[in-house]
Protein backbone atom coordinates (compact mmCIF):
# COMPACT_ATOMS: atom_id res chain seq x y z
CA UNK A 1 0.00 0.00 0.00
CA UNK A 2 1.29 3.01 -0.89
CA UNK A 3 1.80 5.98 1.61
CA UNK A 4 1.40 9.76 0.79
CA UNK A 5 1.96 12.66 3.19
CA UNK A 6 0.18 15.86 2.80
CA UNK A 7 1.85 18.84 4.65
CA UNK A 8 -0.51 21.49 5.35
CA UNK A 9 -3.72 19.16 5.61
CA UNK A 10 -6.01 22.41 6.59
CA UNK A 11 -5.09 24.75 4.11
CA UNK A 12 -6.94 25.49 0.57
CA UNK A 13 -5.19 22.37 -1.58
CA UNK A 14 -4.33 20.28 1.29
CA UNK A 15 -7.78 20.03 2.48
CA UNK A 16 -9.11 19.59 -1.21
CA UNK A 17 -6.45 16.50 -1.44
CA UNK A 18 -7.21 15.19 2.06
CA UNK A 19 -10.98 14.79 0.53
CA UNK A 20 -9.90 13.56 -2.26
CA UNK A 21 -7.38 10.55 -1.17
CA UNK A 22 -9.05 9.48 1.82
CA UNK A 23 -11.71 7.90 0.13
CA UNK A 24 -9.18 5.45 -1.43
CA UNK A 25 -8.65 2.56 0.97
CA UNK A 26 -5.57 1.45 -1.66
CA UNK A 27 -3.91 4.59 -0.16
CA UNK A 28 -2.44 5.34 3.39
CA UNK A 29 -2.76 8.61 4.27
CA UNK A 30 -0.17 10.80 6.79
CA UNK A 31 -1.23 14.17 7.14
CA UNK A 32 0.32 16.21 8.59
CA UNK A 33 -1.00 20.37 10.31
CA UNK A 34 -0.49 22.56 13.09
CA UNK A 35 -3.96 22.66 14.86
CA UNK A 36 -5.38 19.32 15.78
CA UNK A 37 -9.07 20.87 16.03
CA UNK A 38 -8.83 22.50 12.79
CA UNK A 39 -7.70 19.22 11.18
CA UNK A 40 -10.64 17.95 12.87
CA UNK A 41 -13.15 20.04 11.83
CA UNK A 42 -12.18 20.13 8.65
CA UNK A 43 -11.29 16.55 8.45
CA UNK A 44 -13.74 14.66 11.18
CA UNK A 45 -13.11 11.11 9.27
CA UNK A 46 -9.67 11.22 9.10
CA UNK A 47 -9.78 10.78 12.94
CA UNK A 48 -11.37 7.39 13.18
CA UNK A 49 -9.93 6.11 9.33
CA UNK A 50 -7.49 3.28 9.49
CA UNK A 51 -5.79 4.59 6.86
CA UNK A 52 -4.62 8.04 8.26
CA UNK A 53 -1.94 8.74 10.45
CA UNK A 54 -2.37 12.24 12.09
CA UNK A 55 0.75 14.45 12.82
CA UNK A 56 0.44 18.25 14.36
CA UNK A 57 3.03 20.54 15.51
CA UNK A 58 5.09 23.07 14.11
CA UNK A 59 6.78 21.73 11.24
CA UNK A 60 9.99 23.12 12.47
CA UNK A 61 9.47 20.35 14.81
CA UNK A 62 12.35 18.21 12.60
CA UNK A 63 12.07 14.47 14.46
CA UNK A 64 8.37 14.68 14.25
CA UNK A 65 8.48 15.84 10.51
CA UNK A 66 10.45 12.97 10.11
CA UNK A 67 8.35 10.56 11.40
CA UNK A 68 5.74 12.04 8.71
CA UNK A 69 8.32 11.40 6.17
CA UNK A 70 9.36 8.18 6.95
CA UNK A 71 8.60 5.41 4.31
CA UNK A 72 6.26 7.52 2.49
CA UNK A 73 6.36 7.13 -1.42
CA UNK A 74 4.75 10.88 -2.32
CA UNK A 75 5.48 13.88 0.04
CA UNK A 76 2.43 16.76 -1.23
CA UNK A 77 4.20 20.53 -0.15
CA UNK A 78 1.13 22.39 -0.33
CA UNK A 79 2.26 24.67 2.79
CA UNK A 80 2.05 28.53 1.41
CA UNK A 81 0.76 32.23 2.23
CA UNK A 82 -1.23 34.21 0.37
CA UNK A 83 0.64 37.05 2.65
CA UNK A 84 2.89 39.15 0.56
CA UNK A 85 5.36 40.33 2.96
CA UNK A 86 8.87 41.48 2.57
CA UNK A 87 10.76 38.63 4.15
CA UNK A 88 8.51 36.06 3.54
CA UNK A 89 10.35 32.83 3.29
CA UNK A 90 7.39 30.63 4.27
CA UNK A 91 8.01 27.71 1.31
CA UNK A 92 11.92 28.36 1.84
CA UNK A 93 11.96 27.39 5.04
CA UNK A 94 9.68 24.08 4.51
CA UNK A 95 11.69 23.38 1.75
CA UNK A 96 14.54 23.42 4.58
CA UNK A 97 12.89 21.53 6.77
CA UNK A 98 12.07 18.79 4.37
CA UNK A 99 15.67 17.92 3.10
CA UNK A 100 16.74 18.31 6.72
CA UNK A 101 13.89 15.18 7.60
CA UNK A 102 15.11 13.71 4.37
CA UNK A 103 18.93 13.78 5.43
CA UNK A 104 17.81 12.33 8.25
CA UNK A 105 16.07 9.11 7.44
CA UNK A 106 18.34 8.65 4.48
CA UNK A 107 21.46 8.35 7.11
CA UNK A 108 19.28 5.90 9.22
CA UNK A 109 18.63 3.70 6.25
CA UNK A 110 22.07 4.34 4.34
CA UNK A 111 22.21 6.31 0.64
CA UNK A 112 22.55 2.82 -1.24
CA UNK A 113 19.27 1.47 0.42
CA UNK A 114 17.25 4.98 0.27
CA UNK A 115 14.21 5.32 -1.77
CA UNK A 116 13.42 9.10 -1.29
CA UNK A 117 9.61 10.09 -2.15
CA UNK A 118 8.74 12.24 -4.82
CA UNK A 119 8.03 15.81 -4.02
CA UNK A 120 4.92 17.74 -5.46
CA UNK A 121 5.50 21.12 -4.32
CA UNK A 122 2.77 23.44 -4.19
CA UNK A 123 4.32 26.76 -6.55
CA UNK A 124 3.37 29.38 -9.41
CA UNK A 125 2.72 29.53 -12.88
CA UNK A 126 4.13 32.76 -12.74
CA UNK A 127 7.55 32.03 -12.00
CA UNK A 128 7.76 29.61 -15.17
CA UNK A 129 9.31 31.71 -17.58
CA UNK A 130 7.33 29.57 -20.64
CA UNK A 131 3.91 29.85 -18.35
CA UNK A 132 4.32 33.58 -17.65
CA UNK A 133 5.23 33.98 -21.07
CA UNK A 134 1.34 33.86 -22.34
CA UNK A 135 0.14 36.30 -20.09
CA UNK A 136 -0.04 39.81 -21.97
CA UNK A 137 3.06 41.72 -20.65
CA UNK A 138 1.67 44.55 -18.64
CA UNK A 139 -0.66 41.95 -16.56
CA UNK A 140 2.28 39.72 -15.73
CA UNK A 141 4.22 43.06 -15.25
CA UNK A 142 1.83 43.80 -12.06
CA UNK A 143 1.18 40.72 -11.07
CA UNK A 144 5.07 39.89 -10.72
CA UNK A 145 5.13 43.12 -8.70
CA UNK A 146 1.93 42.64 -6.52
CA UNK A 147 2.91 39.27 -5.54
CA UNK A 148 6.90 39.50 -5.99
CA UNK A 149 7.87 38.46 -1.85
CA UNK A 150 5.79 35.35 -2.48
CA UNK A 151 7.34 34.74 -5.88
CA UNK A 152 10.66 35.24 -4.64
CA UNK A 153 10.20 32.75 -1.81
CA UNK A 154 9.07 29.84 -4.23
CA UNK A 155 12.29 30.56 -6.98
CA UNK A 156 14.61 30.01 -3.64
CA UNK A 157 12.57 26.81 -2.74
CA UNK A 158 12.69 25.17 -5.63
CA UNK A 159 16.39 26.26 -5.89
CA UNK A 160 16.47 24.91 -2.99
CA UNK A 161 15.56 21.21 -3.23
CA UNK A 162 17.40 21.36 -6.90
CA UNK A 163 20.93 21.08 -4.91
CA UNK A 164 19.99 17.99 -4.22
CA UNK A 165 19.71 15.59 -7.33
CA UNK A 166 18.67 12.59 -5.21
CA UNK A 167 15.25 14.24 -4.15
CA UNK A 168 12.90 14.14 -6.72
CA UNK A 169 11.09 16.95 -7.56
CA UNK A 170 8.10 18.06 -9.19
CA UNK A 171 6.40 21.30 -9.28
CA UNK A 172 2.70 22.13 -9.26
CA UNK A 173 2.41 25.15 -11.08
CA UNK A 174 -1.42 26.82 -11.55
CA UNK A 175 -2.71 29.76 -12.62
CA UNK A 176 -5.36 31.19 -10.39
CA UNK A 177 -7.36 29.34 -8.23
CA UNK A 178 -10.86 29.13 -7.05
CA UNK A 179 -13.16 27.19 -4.76
CA UNK A 180 -15.61 24.74 -6.71
CA UNK A 181 -16.28 21.10 -7.74
CA UNK A 182 -13.97 19.78 -9.88
CA UNK A 183 -15.04 20.16 -13.66
CA UNK A 184 -11.94 18.25 -15.36
CA UNK A 185 -8.53 18.84 -16.49
CA UNK A 186 -5.30 18.18 -18.38
CA UNK A 187 -1.60 18.65 -18.05
CA UNK A 188 0.51 20.90 -19.57
CA UNK A 189 4.11 21.97 -18.96
CA UNK A 190 3.59 25.03 -21.85
CA UNK A 191 0.30 26.85 -20.77
CA UNK A 192 -1.76 27.29 -17.32
CA UNK A 193 -5.39 27.73 -16.95
CA UNK A 194 -6.42 31.35 -15.82
CA UNK A 195 -7.88 29.94 -13.13
CA UNK A 196 -8.33 26.36 -11.39
CA UNK A 197 -10.38 25.42 -9.28
CA UNK A 198 -8.28 23.91 -5.83
CA UNK A 199 -10.50 20.53 -6.42
CA UNK A 200 -9.44 20.41 -9.95
CA UNK A 201 -5.23 21.29 -8.43
CA UNK A 202 -5.90 18.43 -6.05
CA UNK A 203 -6.39 16.02 -8.41
CA UNK A 204 -3.83 17.10 -11.07
CA UNK A 205 -1.46 17.28 -8.35
CA UNK A 206 -1.63 13.43 -7.48
CA UNK A 207 -1.96 12.42 -11.30
CA UNK A 208 1.80 14.10 -11.33
CA UNK A 209 2.46 12.03 -8.75
CA UNK A 210 1.38 8.81 -10.00
CA UNK A 211 1.71 9.11 -13.88
CA UNK A 212 4.13 6.67 -15.99
CA UNK A 213 4.79 5.14 -12.03
CA UNK A 214 5.55 8.92 -10.73
CA UNK A 215 8.40 9.54 -13.63
CA UNK A 216 7.15 11.50 -16.02
CA UNK A 217 6.68 14.83 -14.41
CA UNK A 218 10.09 14.42 -11.90
CA UNK A 219 12.09 17.89 -12.66
CA UNK A 220 9.35 19.91 -14.55
CA UNK A 221 6.95 22.32 -13.90
CA UNK A 222 3.42 21.37 -14.57
CA UNK A 223 0.22 23.45 -15.05
CA UNK A 224 -3.32 21.93 -14.86
CA UNK A 225 -5.21 23.63 -17.37
CA UNK A 226 -9.16 23.55 -16.91
CA UNK A 227 -11.52 22.14 -19.36
CA UNK A 228 -14.85 22.83 -19.92
CA UNK A 229 -13.81 26.63 -19.27
CA UNK A 230 -18.02 27.68 -20.60
CA UNK A 231 -18.96 26.14 -17.02
CA UNK A 232 -16.13 27.91 -15.37
CA UNK A 233 -16.93 31.22 -16.95
CA UNK A 234 -20.10 30.90 -15.29
CA UNK A 235 -18.66 30.40 -12.13
CA UNK A 236 -16.35 33.32 -12.03
CA UNK A 237 -18.66 36.19 -10.95
CA UNK A 238 -17.63 39.79 -11.85
CA UNK A 239 -17.77 39.87 -8.20
CA UNK A 240 -14.86 37.68 -8.16
CA UNK A 241 -12.89 39.28 -10.83
CA UNK A 242 -13.49 42.44 -9.35
CA UNK A 243 -12.09 41.59 -6.23
CA UNK A 244 -9.49 39.59 -7.71
CA UNK A 245 -8.34 42.91 -9.70
CA UNK A 246 -8.65 45.16 -6.51
CA UNK A 247 -6.22 42.78 -4.22
CA UNK A 248 -3.82 43.05 -6.84
CA UNK A 249 -3.62 46.77 -7.26
CA UNK A 250 -3.57 47.08 -3.67
CA UNK A 251 -0.69 44.56 -3.21
CA UNK A 252 1.07 46.60 -5.89
CA UNK A 253 0.41 50.22 -3.96
CA UNK A 254 2.19 48.46 -1.64
CA UNK A 255 4.73 47.03 -2.99
CA UNK A 256 5.33 50.33 -4.91
CA UNK A 257 5.42 52.42 -0.58
CA UNK A 258 6.99 49.19 1.12
CA UNK A 259 10.68 49.12 1.71
CA UNK A 260 12.06 45.80 0.29
CA UNK A 261 14.27 43.47 2.50
CA UNK A 262 13.16 40.36 1.02
CA UNK A 263 16.77 39.52 0.60
CA UNK A 264 17.64 40.52 3.90
CA UNK A 265 15.05 37.80 4.73
CA UNK A 266 16.61 35.00 2.64
CA UNK A 267 19.71 35.61 4.03
CA UNK A 268 19.08 35.81 7.78
CA UNK A 269 17.53 32.28 6.95
CA UNK A 270 20.22 31.14 5.80
CA UNK A 271 22.39 31.60 8.43
CA UNK A 272 19.49 30.14 10.66
CA UNK A 273 19.74 26.72 9.38
CA UNK A 274 23.23 26.47 8.88
CA UNK A 275 22.63 27.38 13.38
CA UNK A 276 20.48 24.39 13.13
CA UNK A 277 17.99 26.98 14.84
CA UNK A 278 14.16 26.66 14.79
CA UNK A 279 12.03 27.93 12.03
CA UNK A 280 8.03 28.16 11.99
CA UNK A 281 5.71 28.14 9.41
CA UNK A 282 2.02 28.70 7.83
CA UNK A 283 -0.38 27.08 5.93
CA UNK A 284 -2.06 29.13 3.40
CA UNK A 285 -2.92 27.83 0.00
Amino acid sequence: MPTYAILGATGSTGSELVKFLITKPQIHLNLYARSASKLAKLHPAAASSENVTIYTGDLSDGSLLANCLRSVDVIFQTVATNENEPGCAVALRIAHGIVTALELLRKEEGPSSFKCPTIVMLSSSSVNPSMAAKVPRVGRWVVKKAFCYIYADLEEATEYFQRFPWIPLILSQPGGLLQGASLGFELSEEEPSPFITYSDLARAMVQMAEEDGGRKWVGKGVAPVGLHMDEREKNFTPLIGLRSRLSTLRDYIDYQYYTPSHQNGIQQLSGQHKSNSSTRSSEGK
